[in-house]
């Protein structure tokens, strides 16, 4: 069975890029209502909203893992009976986040930093994404589902409507009631998207929920789970040394530096969440070669990516600070900030692609380990190092070598495991 690449790859990268708009437009409305305090109220809380998404995508994408492998195997029925698992884990699981995540929204927001007016803003607006947790699950898991389903157009398409209605509600939200319109526009938006999906996904009356397919689903999920909620981890520690060494403007200028850093997290992410349905199928099949030619593409097209944000990093340096109304001394911290960054973006690129063939071919433990060892061991490791002797740019220049270090460990451990079998 033959593949068109672009057909799965562009759709994915455009919903990865409108999902990373959300949090620009979001930015851009905030930092000209609320200035300083609302950038930094909501980047210091936005660990919360990513680890909502990230659960839904994780399982939504490590249960279609499954799916397209059985499916690859010819195994229809046990697919059918998998999609109907992975809608259950996504609801049970979207509940128990809504649950426990309204019930300490608040000390978390303590506990992260936010003091003063930022704590109020940040509560505001944690408060709401909390307790409509359970749509942004379900409504992320399915449009991952729908991706492996052949669906890639509708699930862009759910994407752009959902942006839609997110930029109305904000126009009409944020100016009178700040942080909290700006939650309410995403909660919405996000129902849409849910609703959508349950309309399109078909699922065989036929097919049961198995109790043994989820363990397998979670098994499954915690690399994708990371991938997309490593970033937030870092954002969490990052915060913490920005507001150390630089205060309040640091964390602004970290927070606008975020919009477009992450962006380019969320192209990356697309491209390989695009090549996944068809690498889990080829796997499924013991289709080698297959696996080999689409990982070729993904490496020419990483590449160009990178080789482009690299070359518009001093365009962002002149636009940013202005568009997101930073401060002065937020404006300054940035510009030496986005150029360190720069440095970093071909070994994202490379540590989401590894990572994420190992998800997309059932090798859990090597994924799991690239992606976990940076928020837990390398950054926290370079974040307490490195700004003891560059200050503020010691806080940056940790995302960089963190993701160098992962970079290189993970080439050592795919050679060695490739190497021995």
């Amino acid at each position: 069975m033959k593949f068109k690449l672009s057909k799965y790859i562009v759709p994915s990268v455009v919903s990865m890029v409108l999902v990373g708009t959300y949090t620009n437009i979001d930015g851009f409305f905030i930092g000209n209502v609320s200035g300083d305090d609302g950038l930094a109220a909501i980047n210091i809380v936005w660990p919360i909203v990513a680890f909502i998404t990230s659960l839904g995508t994780g399982i939504g994408v490590g249960g279609s893992v499954l799916m397209s492998a059985l499916r690859g195997c010819g195994k229809t029925s046990d697919s059918e009976n998998m999609k109907k698992s992975v809608l259950f884990v996504l609801t049970v699981f979207g509940l128990i986040a809504s649950a426990v995540l309204s019930a300490i929204c608040r000390p978390l927001a303590g506990l992260m930093g936010a003091r003063g007016e930022v704590y109020n803003y940040a509560c505001d607006y944690a408060l709401v994404i909390s307790a409509t947790a359970v749509f942004q699950i379900v409504g992320s898991g399915l449009i991952a589902v729908l991706r492996n389903e052949n669906k890639m157009f509708h699930s862009m398409i759910y994407t752009i409507l959902s942006l839609a209605v997110h930029i109305g509600l904000d126009v009409l939200l944020v100016e009178k009631y700040k942080l909290t319109g700006v939650a309410v526009s995403t909660a919405v938006s996000q129902f849409a998207v849910l609703v959508l999906c349950l309309c399109t996904l078909k699922i065989e009356k036929s097919a049961k929920i198995n109790r043994a397919y989820i363990k397998d689903i979670l098994r499954a999920s915690s690399a994708p789970f990371g991938v997309n909620f490593v970033p937030s981890l870092v954002l969490f520690a990052t915060n913490y040394s920005a507001l150390k060494y630089g205060g309040t403007a640091a964390v602004s200028a970290y927070a606008v530096m975020s919009y477009a850093v992450y962006t380019y997290d969320y192209i990356y992410q697309g491209v390989c969440d695009g090549i996944q349905p068809v690498l889990s199928f080829y796997t499924g099949s013991g289709n080698e070669k297959g696996k080999k030619y689409v990982m070729k593409i993904a490496v020419i097209i990483l590449a160009v990516f990178s080789l482009i944000f690299i070359l518009i990093t001093k365009p962002l340096i002149n636009v940013l600070p202005s568009l997101f109304k930073v401060s002065y001394t937020a404006e300054k911290m940035m510009m030496s900030g986005l150029v360190i960054y720069a440095v970093s973006y071909p070994f994202k690129a490379t540590v989401k692609m590894m990572c994420s063939y190992c998800y997309a071919t059932e090798k859990f433990g090597i994924s799991n380990f690239l992606t976990y060892i940076d928020p837990i061991v390398t950054t926290p490791l370079f974040l307490a190092v490195l700004p003891c002797f560059a200050g503020i740019n010691g806080v940056w220049g940790a995302l960089t070598v963190s993701q160098i270090t992962v970079t290189l460990a993970g080439a050592v451990l795919m050679m060695f495991k490739f190497r021995n079998g």
